[in-house]
């Protein structure tokens, strides 16, 4: 039986995982599947559980802002002046930072056997309780199955592990909604592994010493990714997932039959089309739209009529990257205007 922590049973969940079991929780980004990050087997699990490929390394999720120096290690001054910085200026919050891990502390489970780490200070009050009292950081990939939409409330969690994990720590439905901005800092140049909340722009005006290169890691076949969600297909619900720019929505719309395929898009859309399909309203803006965008993959799960959901496309600027990123990665099919 899985079982819901509160803040009232916090100490079961830490002992929970003190005891090498997994316990989901909330950030304000998805909720994470935890395991103590210093307890192989638990650490093993977490793959095991998720069906998640042993070459995808897990961030480490801290509770204060001071000790990811614990963890690291070869890093010149300036760097860590820069860390310090983007640190108290950025967490907590929805920022991963890759940094070279100190031998030793974590073993290749959690690396994926390279000399990094993804380390992070989550944004929920509750979780950094939990870590704390858990004594040690906890590794919290999403928790949903691997390939699956990441999940952004306590039912969504539910819905693939129930009966499979210890517990899940309650809470509200995650405010921010996709994962944590990846930013590489062990290599010279500094660069985004995957979009995020924290844009490049947000990042270099918060920290402006900090300049973000157009340097993109490029995998090899063999090549283990420095950060989840660079290399496999995400997200995906059981079903045809076509991802539309909002002007060719009504067309895509007429080509399919009404009874077996879903709509979700903006407020803005919805109001203009004039169809009997099941809709899922991803709210007013985009902001909106990123928050509820996994909810929206994973709306008609139980519905097995449902067979094509056809989802719009927000425009190809800065501040809608993370919401893209994640949508074409879980589109069998993306149409956009220009190509």
């Amino acid at each position: 039986m899985t079982e819901i922590y509160t803040k009232d049973t916090l100490d079961e969940a830490a002992e929970a995982l003190q005891a090498g079991e997994l316990v989901a929780f909330p950030t304000e980004t998805v909720f994470g599947l935890g395991a103590i990050a210093n307890d192989e087997t638990a650490v093993k699990r977490v793959y095991q559980v998720k069906g998640r490929p042993s070459d995808n390394p897990l961030i480490v999720h801290i509770h204060n802002k001071e000790t990811w120096k614990d963890y690291i290690d070869d890093v010149s001054e300036e760097r860590i002046h820069i860390i310090e910085k983007l640190a108290d200026r950025l967490w907590p919050g929805p920022l991963t930072m890759v940094l070279p891990v100190k031998s030793g502390v974590f073993n290749k489970t959690v690396t994926g056997g390279l000399s990094t780490v993804g380390i992070r200070m989550p944004d929920h009050p509750l979780t950094l309780k939990l870590i704390e009292k858990t004594g040690f950081p906890l590794v919290g990939p999403s928790a949903n199955l691997s390939g699956k939409p990441s999940p952004t409330t306590v039912a969504h969690v539910m819905h693939d592990f129930d009966g499979k994990i210890a517990g899940v720590l309650s809470s509200q439905s995650t405010r921010i909604g996709v994962e944590s901005t990846v930013i590489d800092l062990s290599d010279e140049e500094i660069y985004i592994l995957r979009p995020g909340y924290y844009t490049k722009a947000m990042i270099e005006t918060a920290v402006p010493e900090v300049h973000i290169s157009e340097k993109r890691q490029v995998l090899g076949k063999d090549e283990t990714p420095k950060a989840p969600g660079m290399k496999y297909r995400h997200y995906s619900p059981d079903m045809d997932v076509i991802a539309v720019e909002k002007s060719q929505i009504t067309d895509e719309i007429a080509k399919h039959d009404s009874a077996t395929t879903a709509i979700a898009a903006t407020d803005g859309v919805l109001s203009d089309l004039n169809i009997s399909n099941a809709t899922f309203s991803l709210g007013a803006d985009a902001p909106s739209a990123t928050q509820q965008l996994f909810s929206a993959l994973r709306a008609f799960d139980d519905e097995p009529n449902i067979t094509t959901l056809i989802i719009e496309l927000l425009p190809d600027h800065e501040g809608n990257q993370a919401y893209r990123n994640r949508l074409m990665k879980a589109a069998s099919t993306i149409k956009k205007v220009s190509g």
